[in-house]
C-alpha cells in the first residue's frame, strides 16, 4: 500500500469511529450478517471493474429493496471504498468500485477521463439488481470525489444525492495552477497509485506533459454551467482552507448551489475546516476543534442521505472555522466555528505596495519602483500553504508555516502594514 493510502486509512478509520458513535445514536436496528458480493462488472467498453458490494442480511420483509451508496476509488476497497458500510446498518446497500486500472480492476487509469461513463454503466447496471430500488447515492473524498464530480455529467435518473469532500472539478488548475507544473505534487502522487500495467502511470505523466497548455483534453474531466444544471438532488461538501482543493472545493460548490436545477438551487451545504488534506495544520488550530476539524460533517452526510432529516436554527448552509494567530490574541480574535445561510462576500480594499516597504491603504505621494533579480536556477522555496503533504502521498510542507527563511532572501520583496490597532477579517 501506498503512503498516501495508508494516511487516508487513518484519516478516515478516526472519522468514522465517530460516525458510528453517530450511527448507534440516531438508529437503534442494526444489519446482521450482511450479504457480501463480489463482481467484475463490465463497462460499456468490455473492460470489467472490480466491485464489492454489501447488502443488509436482515432483509424483512424478503425481498426488500435498497438505496445504493456509491464510492468509486482508485486506492481500493481496503483503503476507500469500505467507507460506505457504514451506511448498511441503516437499510443502505454499500458499493465500493475500483476505478479503471486501479487495484483490482481491468484497463488503465485515465486521470478520470472515463469517469462519467464508468461510473453511469455501474449505476445502470445496479438498478437492475433485484436488491436495488432504483436510487443511487454517492461519497468521496479526494481522487474518489473528483470521480464523483463526474458523475452527474450523464444526467443518471438514478442520482439522487453527493457528498463531496475534498475536490476539485478543474485538475489543470491543480497540476498546472496558472500554467506552471507543479511535477512534485502530479507525479509523486500518480507513483503511489497502485496500477495493474504500472507503466501506464509514465503514460498519464506524459499526457500532462502534452497538455501543458489547457488544451482539449481538460475538457474531459471539467464541470460546464450545462453539466451543473444536471445537478437536481441534494448535495454537500467538505473543504479545508489549507487543503490543497480547497478552491475546487469552493468552485464546485458554487456550481451545485447557483448553477443547478432550479428545484436545488441554493440549498447546497458547504462545511469549510482548517485543514482538508493538510492534517499538519491541525496542531495550529485547536479551538473549538478537534486537529482542526468537527463532527458537524459527520451529521450533514446522515441529513443529505436522508437518514436523519432534521431542521436547524443554528447550523445553516454554509459553516467555516475562523482561522487566526495560535496565540492570546489570536484566540480571542478568532479560532471559532460560524454558520451562515449564505458564503460572504467579499469587500474590496485597495492596498499600494510602496519602495520603502510599507503596505498602505493610501497611496504614496512618490512613484517611485522597486526591483528584484529573478534566477530560475534558484527558485524561492514554497513553504507551507495548500499542498499535499508527504504524510498523505505528497512530498511538499503545508499548512501556516515559518516564512523567514524565504523572506531573508533578496530575490523576495516584503510589503508590511503598520501594527494593526483592530481586528481585520479578511475573506
Amino acid at each position: 500500500q501506498s503512503k498516501a493510502t495508508k494516511t487516508m486509512f487513518q484519516i478516515v478509520s478516526k472519522l468514522v469511529v465517530a460516525t458510528l458513535c453517530v450511527a448507534g445514536f440516531f438508529q437503534a436496528v442494526e444489519a446482521q450478517n450482511p450479504i457480501k458480493i463480489e463482481e467484475m462488472i463490465p463497462m460499456r467498453d468490455g473492460v470489467k471493474l472490480h466491485t464489492y458490494i454489501l447488502l443488509p442480511g436482515d432483509r424483512k420483509p424478503e425481498g426488500s429493496k435498497f438505496t445504493a451508496i456509491v464510492d468509486r476509488s482508485p486506492y481500493g476497497y481496503t483503503d476507500m471504498e469500505w467507507i460506505t458500510d457504514i451506511f448498511v446498518p441503516f437499510g443502505f446497500a454499500a458499493v465500493g468500485q475500483d476505478m479503471r486500472g486501479t487495484e483490482k480492476s481491468e484497463g488503465n487509469f485515465t486521470m478520470w477521463q472515463s469517469d462519467a461513463d464508468d461510473s453511469r454503466d455501474l449505476g445502470d447496471w445496479i438498478v437492475k439488481q433485484p436488491w436495488s430500488n432504483g436510487k443511487i447515492m454517492t461519497l468521496g473524498a479526494s481522487a474518489d470525489g473528483i470521480g464523483s464530480i463526474q458523475t452527474p455529467k450523464t444526467s443518471p435518473e438514478w442520482l439522487a444525492a453527493q457528498y463531496i469532500i475534498w475536490a476539485s472539478p478543474r485538475m489543470y488548475d491543480i497540476l498546472l495552477p496558472y500554467g506552471t507544473y507543479k511535477q512534485k505534487t502530479a507525479e509523486d502522487w500518480l507513483m503511489g497509485v497502485t496500477m495493474p500495467n504500472p507503466d501506464v502511470v509514465y503514460d498519464n505523466i506524459q499526457t500532462v506533459h502534452e497538455n501543458e497548455a489547457h488544451t482539449p483534453y481538460w475538457a474531459g474531466v471539467e464541470v460546464t454551467d450545462e453539466q451543473y444544471g444536471h445537478v437536481n438532488f441534494p448535495s454537500a461538501h467538505w473543504g479545508g482552507w489549507y487543503d490543497i482543493f480547497q478552491l475546487g472545493t469552493m468552485q464546485v460548490f458554487d456550481g451545485y448551489n447557483t448553477k443547478s436545477a432550479e428545484n436545488v438551487r441554493n440549498t447546497a451545504k458547504l462545511t469549510i475546516d482548517a485543514c482538508g488534506h493538510c492534517l499538519e495544520a491541525g496542531d495550529f488550530f485547536n479551538q473549538n476543534a478537534v486537529q482542526g476539524r468537527t463532527a458537524l460533517v459527520l451529521a450533514q452526510m446522515l441529513e443529505v442521505y436522508g437518514i436523519r432529516p432534521v431542521s436547524r436554527n443554528q447550523i445553516k448552509n454554509v459553516t467555516f472555522y475562523v482561522m487566526s494567530s495560535n496565540d492570546e490574541a489570536g484566540n480571542a480574535a478568532g479560532n471559532y466555528w460560524t454558520s451562515l445561510d449564505t458564503f460572504p462576500k467579499a469587500r474590496a480594499t485597495d492596498y499600494f505596495l510602496n519602495s520603502d516597504g510599507s503596505l498602505t491603504t493610501k497611496r504614496a505621494s512618490t512613484a517611485d519602483s522597486t526591483s528584484f533579480k529573478y534566477d530560475p536556477a534558484d527558485p524561492v522555496p514554497t513553504l507551507g500553504g495548500n499542498n499535499l503533504p508527504d504524510s498523505i502521498g505528497g512530498s511538499i510542507p503545508c499548512g501556516p508555516l515559518d516564512q523567514a527563511e524565504a523572506d531573508a532572501r533578496a530575490d523576495v520583496l516584503k510589503f508590511t502594514t503598520p501594527v494593526l490597532s483592530e481586528e481585520l477579517a479578511l475573506t
